[in-house]
């Protein structure tokens, strides 16, 4: 067996729309190439976990499966052509690929029943994971657990600004939707220096915690029209829209919020039946819409520059984490996320088996 390690305590999603499944599973007898067994010590909870849960983009194929795809750990095993990474190395798993193998999905079983993993996943306190979703990290893990981010939350918010609408600290911009990501942006945002953020959420506790983090206006779109709101305070409308609710007629009034030469980032993931309205004569002219796939995050030209801004004071990555838990309450997580009461971002502390 790998390691002397027959099994592992894991999340499994067994149905769209029904809680998880928290139970022990079997690892695979052996590695094979280009996988890597690691021991997780913190994995951080996505919305897109949520969206997978609720069938946001149409039937699930791979059902039963695991999840996750953001986490801190320590290599305990590699898989045959590893190079990249050895045994007791510190890793951030992350779900953009980098360098390395992207190997096959591991065999893993539950009751004699195959349960289905991709390259990376994170919700148990053992994963296989494929070496291209790994990256060496000379930071103590366990102490700075903030760096999990990296994996998806900062690395899209800092991507999404720099790299896809490429700022300027003279421009206006917007983030709806003022979850994790969306908190990520308005940090990066005023990081940058960046004079006008609005804030745009339904939720007054987020909008409190978006003008602790940078944004000089916010705004509540369960009680005022946000688009008007946005046109009295700036007439000649606004640089950037960063999208992050998903939400169809968000995303259509968020388009009409820019000016000739705007930017609407769509990060949020609307439902798969559901379709956003535009005047397409506004691409003509200048506007742009802009899919953000985890902010065009390269791990191997990336970490280093992220973790220094991430590291900065003036950043304070940690305040981003809201809420801790085990693994053995991640379905009152995602009830209370359909109920808005994750402010910021959740963890899974993993390191008791």
């Amino acid at each position: 067996m790998i390691s002397k390690i027959k099994s592992t305590k894991a999340a499994i999603l067994f149905k769209q729309g029904k809680p998880l499944l928290i139970t022990r599973i079997d690892l695979p007898e052996k590695l094979f190439r280009g996988q890597v067994l690691v021991r997780n010590f913190y994995s951080g909870v996505c919305g897109s976990q949520l969206g997978e849960i609720d069938g946001v983009k149409g039937k699930d194929k791979y059902l039963p499966h695991l999840l996750g795809h953001e986490a801190v750990g320590e290599v305990i095993e590699t898989g045959p052509g590893v190079k990249k990474v050895k045994k007791n190395d510190n890793v951030l798993l992350h779900w953009m690929p980098g360098s390395g193998i992207s190997a096959m999905g591991p065999e893993l079983r539950w009751n004699n029943q195959k349960i289905n993993a991709g390259p990376i996943t994170t919700f148990s306190n053992y994963s296989v994971i494929s070496e291209n979703r790994l990256t060496k990290i000379k930071q103590n893990l366990k102490k700075n657990k903030e760096i999990l981010l990296l994996g998806c939350t900062t690395s899209t918010a800092i991507g999404a600004i720099k790299k896809l609408a490429k700022i300027e600290n003279k421009q206006i911009a917007a983030v709806s939707g003022c979850g994790a990501i969306g908190l990520a942006l308005i940090k990066t945002l005023k990081f940058y220096n960046v004079k006008n953020i609005i804030a745009i959420d339904i939720n007054n506790k987020k909008l409190k915690i978006a003008k602790k983090f940078g944004a000089n206006f916010l705004i509540n779109s369960k009680n005022q029209n946000f688009l008007n709101t946005i046109k009295n305070l700036f007439p000649n409308n606004i640089d950037q829209f960063f999208e992050c609710t998903g939400n169809v007629d968000v995303i259509s009034k968020g388009f009409e919020c820019l000016n000739q030469k705007g930017n609407e980032i769509l990060i949020g993931v609307p439902h798969f039946n559901k379709k956003a309205k535009f005047y397409t004569l506004d691409i003509n002219l200048g506007k742009n819409l802009i899919g953000c796939k985890g902010g065009d995050f390269s791990p191997d030209k990336d970490i280093t520059n992220y973790l220094k801004i991430m590291s900065n004071k003036k950043y304070n990555s940690k305040s981003l984490i809201t809420n801790e838990i085990s693994l053995d309450n991640i379905n009152d997580v995602f009830s209370d996320m359909r109920k808005q009461k994750i402010l910021g971002k959740c963890i899974i502390n993993l390191n008791q088996e």
